[in-house]
């Protein structure tokens, strides 16, 4: 009786630790406008700085524009938006899975696309612009995913190391 009491529990916390996960989930609404323009404020900024640090040439404006365009965020068509709150406690594990690998589909569609955007304006840059261009990306993907580690060295060009 005891170890059933104690399985019980166990799942019970489990299925309520999902619970509130999906409850974050479906309540998380879409940014505000607000939000959205300091968004896009941000954005420029940050545009305006790899452009004056890559020291873009007349020459290379038009790659860049083209560049640009092509790296802007998009926001997801409604229907691809988070299903409600209602939605989602009407939904199987098989169906939330379903949406989770739908969402994801898209999120590699647009790492594709800026991928491609990437390597269509890399080979325009001089060697030293391309230098620059580097040391961008690795500050932007070592702000996003490097001081969490995965398996990496918290040092700045550690080795991968396992902790």
């Amino acid at each position: 009786m005891f170890k059933f009491r104690k399985q019980f529990l166990i799942g019970l916390t489990a299925l309520s630790i999902g619970a509130v996960g999906i409850t974050a989930y479906a309540d998380s609404a879409a940014p505000s406008a607000e939000q959205q323009a300091k968004f896009a404020e941000h954005m420029a900024k940050r545009q305006a700085k790899l452009h004056d640090d890559l020291k873009i040439t007349p020459a290379q404006e038009g790659a860049w524009q083209t560049f640009i365009a092509k790296m802007k965020p998009t926001m997801p068509a409604p229907s691809a938006q988070r299903p409600s709150k209602e939605e989602l406690a009407k939904q199987t594990a098989p169906e939330r899975l379903e949406h989770e690998a739908d969402f994801l589909k898209r999120a590699q569609a647009r790492l594709a696309a800026r991928t491609a955007a990437v390597k269509e304006f890399y080979p325009v840059l001089t060697p030293e612009q391309q230098k620059v261009f580097d040391e961008h990306f690795r500050k932007m993907h070592h702000g996003r995913f490097g001081h969490h580690g995965f398996g990496r060295d918290h040092q700045e060009g550690g080795s991968a190391a396992p902790h």
